[in-house]
Order: structure tokens, then C-alpha cells, then sequence
């Protein structure tokens, strides 16, 4: 995944010269008219699909919630504010973050345990957020006219394919794009200026410090020093120079001074990130030692952090014991989400599905608690309820694959194999495994003939829905 963070940023980022880097014109709709927005949404989704399918990919409810608030809080800052994005996790120990077509914005675990404050990681996002607000795929689409939507997409999935054998990947490049590749490279210190610029105004504008984004890079740059040629992977792919240092420094004291105090969610999202992403012992250490040192953030990181442990290990007592240390824990719904496991396994079902039920009725939108409720449910053979209350979310929120998998799950527990593979199906369809979602349907068609008219119906005519978007897809791979 490494090797996909560099040569897809590689690809997919470049802009004109700047005349003059301390003033960078607005270029953001340059070169629109040529590779539209559409066109870009499916060049994301055909890549999202199969960065969905990576083992790397960090599938993880609380984690994507916290990490889509924090990027739309900024994305409504940005040059753009309309504009559609998907923030997404991959499990990764370097440091890095990088923006693919469609506004799909990667950040590796490495990069979030990196960050000291919630403005740097803030300040990291808003730098991704302006390369796609000022469109520099289209800017680079404009260049390298002879690069149509069908060659990047094939090449940007063909890397992506093959990140488990570099050479392949290398293999790739040469034959499609070397050269245009190498010229791209060219103009990559102009276009990450014109990210610092836009990012530290739409930082500033969201209400973080925009110091924090400078603080970061600053921090980047100095590890460079240390480690010689073995720079983070971030700097890898977004050259930094003291110049860009210097322009960001000024640029940043002009920006209206914001005292930014991390949120909770923020503490609770790292806490958990380290869980996932590091080994357990590892874990504990580094939370036994946060016990040690003064602060309330450093205690509620430490003790969210093992109570999770304890009950990963089903070591229940001890986990309600650790919680018990945590102060106020219904003013966060990841808080509400841990108490919850923790009743549900500790006392019983009944306590721990109205503690849910208390979550959701204070934070009705979050959907980690959703579907921790209705997993809830299922576990322990509530499935004509989980059904229910599934279906009533779906309504609220129709396109969310998550919840189509507990749906199906909640059919496969009451025997209801045709409904089960309808929603099967749009779980699929909704992460864009349109091949997986039609043999879903095919299977309920098959083992739906005794069922309603109206059903079979809605059957067919989604199947011939998806086939006609699955061929619109294979046109775009295969022109």
C-alpha cells in the first residue's frame, strides 16, 4: 500500500508552473472540461472497490466516523464546500496521507499516531482536501492530454493490484505512463505550495490553529535531517522545502490566531487506532505509561485504551473496572459504545441493549452505535427486532453498506435466503462490488420463484440496473 501511496500520488498530482510562489493564482477550475466531475467519481469508485478488498484497509466504524466528521468539518471550510469526499483508514506504520480521484482521502495509522495535537492531523487533511478542491487531476489531465479516463483508471488499479509485488507495480508505470509520469513529478513543489496555501485557510477557517499545520510539516522536515535519505513517506510524496516551510510560517501568522483545544473524539480515535494498529503489548505499555503522567486527556486515553484490551481478551471484570475510572462517559458516544460492549458481556444482554438504547436516544445519528446495537440484537437472537429497527435506519440512510450486511445477517438467521441475498446485494452494490452484488440477485431470483410478484419485480429490474452500470464500468477499464 505503501508503493500505491507514492505512485498514485505521483499520477494523479501535478499543476502549471506558478509564476510566483509567494501569490499563487486561484487555478482550481483550470482544466475542468475536459475530465468532468462524473467521470472522476467513477474513476474513485472504480479504485475505492478495490482498496475496500485491501487486508490494510481499516474497516473500523468509530474510527471512519471520527476521521469523515473531522474531514466535512473542514471540506465546509474549503474552497469548495459542496463538494463530496470520503476519508478513509489503511493500517500502515509510515507516515503519510494522499488524495485519490472522486475526493477519496487516505491517511495511514502511522500518520494519526504521529500527530500531537488534532490541528496538525486537521492541518494534514486540509492539505489534502485543497489538491482535490482545486482540481489537480484536472490540471494534470489538461498536460498530459493523451492520458484519457480509461488509461488512468486501468493504471491506478493496476497499482493498485499489484501492491503486494513492487516490481509488478514498477512493471506498470513503465509500460503505461513512465515518461508523463516523470514529467509530473516536475511540477509536484508548486502544486503541494498551492495546497499549503488553501489548506491553511481552510484550517483557519474551520476553527483549528493553523500553526498545527505547520508545526507538522516543521516536525517532518526535521526527522528528514535526522534519518538522510529514509525521509517519511509523506515527504516522498509531498516534497518539502525550507522555502515551503518559510511561505507557511508567514502565511500562518497572518491567519487569525485559534486556540484549539483537542476534542474528546480525537483522544478516543488515536487511543483506538494504537489498539488496531500496533501489537497488544505494545499497546498496554504505551497506555500504562499514559497513567503515569499528568493530564486528563493522557488518563481518558489510557484507560479507554485498556479497558478495550481487557475485553478484547474477555477479561470483562477488569474491563468495567478501568472503565469505572472514566469520567462522564455519556457525553461521547464512543465512551457510550465501550460502556455498552462492556454491560453487554459483563451483566448480561437486557443491561447492556438498554445501554444502546440510552446511546442512541442521546446520539441518534452515530452510526457506530447503530450498528453496534443491531450486531447486539443478533448476537443474542433478537432478529425479527434487529430487522426492524435495521430497516428503519436504512430508510434514514439508505446507501450505507454496513448496515445491508446486518441486514442480510438478520435474514440469514430467520431462514429468509431471498431476502437475505437482496441485501446482500446492496451491500455489495453500496462498495461497489457491482459483480458480487449481481450474483447476489441472481441467487435470490433463483431461489425466489414462490415469492411475491412485487419482489421478484424489484429483483429483475435492479439486476438489469446494476449489469447496465457493471458495462458502463467495464468500458471505463476497457475502452
Amino acid at each position: 500500500m505503501r508503493k500505491l501511496a507514492y505512485l498514485v500520488t505521483a499520477l494523479l498530482l501535478t499543476l502549471h508552473p506558478a509564476s510566483n510562489a509567494a501569490d499563487l493564482p486561484d487555478l482550481g477550475e483550470a482544466a475542468r472540461s475536459d475530465f468532468t466531475l462524473a467521470q472522476e467519481m467513477r474513476v474513485g469508485q472504480l479504485i475505492m472497490r478495490d482498496i475496500r478488498q485491501s487486508p490494510d484497509y481499516v474497516d473500523d466504524a468509530e474510527l471512519t466516523d471520527y476521521l469523515n466528521k473531522l474531514g466535512y468539518t473542514l471540506a465546509a471550510a474549503s474552497q469548495d464546500p459542496s463538494r463530496q469526499f470520503n476519508f478513509f483508514i489503511l493500517k500502515d506504520p509510515t507516515l503519510n496521507a494522499f488524495a485519490l480521484p472522486g475526493g477519496n482521502i487516505g491517511v495511514h495509522t502511522g500518520l494519526i499516531l504521529a500527530t500531537r495535537h488534532e490541528s496538525e492531523l486537521a492541518g494534514v487533511l486540509a492539505h489534502e482536501i485543497s489538491h482535490i478542491t482545486q482540481n489537480h487531476l484536472g490540471r494534470m489531465l489538461e498536460q498530459q492530454k493523451q492520458m484519457q479516463l480509461p488509461t488512468l483508471a486501468a493504471l491506478a488499479l493496476a497499482i493498485i493490484a499489484a501492491r503486494s509485488n513492487p516490481q509488478a507495480a514498477q512493471a506498470a508505470i513503465s509500460v503505461s505512463q513512465a515518461t508523463a509520469i516523470q514529467s509530473q513529478l516536475n511540477f509536484t513543489r508548486s502544486n503541494e505550495r498551492e495546497a499549503d496555501r488553501f489548506g491553511l485557510q481552510t484550517l483557519s477557517r474551520a476553527g483549528f490553529d493553523p500553526e498545527g499545520m505547520v508545526d507538522f510539516f516543521k516536525r517532518l522536515e526535521m526527522s528528514t535531517r535526522l534519518m538522510e535519505n529514509n525521509a517519511p513517506e509523506y515527504l516522498r510524496t509531498h516534497p518539502l522545502t525550507t522555502q515551503r516551510i518559510a511561505d507557511m510560517e508567514d502565511r500562518a501568522e497572518q491567519l487569525p490566531y485559534h486556540q484549539h483545544k483537542d476534542s474528546t473524539d480525537f483522544i478516543l480515535a488515536r487511543a483506538r487506532v494504537r489498539i488496531l494498529a500496533t501489537p497488544e503489548k505494545e499497546a498496554r505499555d504505551y497506555f500504562e505509561r499514559q497513567l503515569k503522567m499528568a493530564g486528563d486527556s493522557n488518563a481518558l486515553a489510557a484507560y479507554y485504551g485498556l479497558s478495550w484490551l481487557a475485553l478484547n481478551n474477555r477479561d470483562y471484570a477488569q474491563a468495567a473496572q478501568l472503565f469505572n475510572h472514566i469520567a462522564k462517559p455519556e457525553s461521547n458516544p464512543m465512551l457510550l459504545h465501550l460502556g455498552a460492549e462492556i454491560a453487554l458481556k459483563n451483566t448480561g444482554p437486557d443491561s447492556g441493549l438498554e445501554k444502546y438504547r440510552q446511546a442512541i436516544r442521546r446520539f441518534p445519528s452515530t452510526l457506530p452505535l447503530i450498528q453496534g446495537y443491531a450486531s447486539a440484537l443478533l448476537d443474542n437472537g433478537r432478529n425479527a427486532e434487529a430487522t426492524q429497527f435495521l430497516r428503519n435506519q436504512l430508510d434514514e440512510r439508505p446507501h450505507t453498506a454496513s448496515l445491508y450486511s446486518l441486514l442480510a445477517r438478520a435474514y440469514a438467521q430467520q431462514n429468509r435466503s431471498v431476502d437475505q441475498h437482496q441485501a446482500q446485494a446492496e451491500a455489495y452494490a453500496e462498495s461497489g462490488n457491482l459483480n458480487a452484488a449481481i450474483e447476489q440477485l441472481r441467487l435470490a431470483l433463483r431461489e425466489g420463484k414462490n415469492t411475491s410478484f412485487y419482489q421478484l419485480s424489484t429483483l429483475e429490474a435492479r439486476l438489469r440496473e446494476l449489469k447496465q452500470q457493471d458495462r458502463a464500468e467495464r468500458e471505463t477499464r476497457n475502452p
